[in-house]
């Protein structure tokens, strides 16, 4: 199991988004991000690689094959 801890910081560069953007993302829209490890307290802003990969593997899209 891969239990490396990602920042906020590579997140953004995995996402290719600002960390702005997902800091507000995760107040307004949850799903638009990784869930997020929380470890008591702490605010730290923390993702498990593994959650990472689940997240983006459970957003590919199908591509259909269009016949002409």
């Amino acid at each position: 199991m891969n239990s490396t801890l990602v920042d906020l910081n590579e997140l953004s560069t995995m996402l290719g988004r600002s960390p702005e953007t997902i800091k507000k993302d995760l107040k307004r829209n949850r799903l638009a991000v990784p869930p997020r490890l929380h470890i008591p307290g702490t605010r730290l802003l923390r993702w498990r690689q593994i959650d990472i990969d689940r997240w983006l593997a459970s957003h590919v899209e199908s591509q259909v094959e269009v016949s002409k």
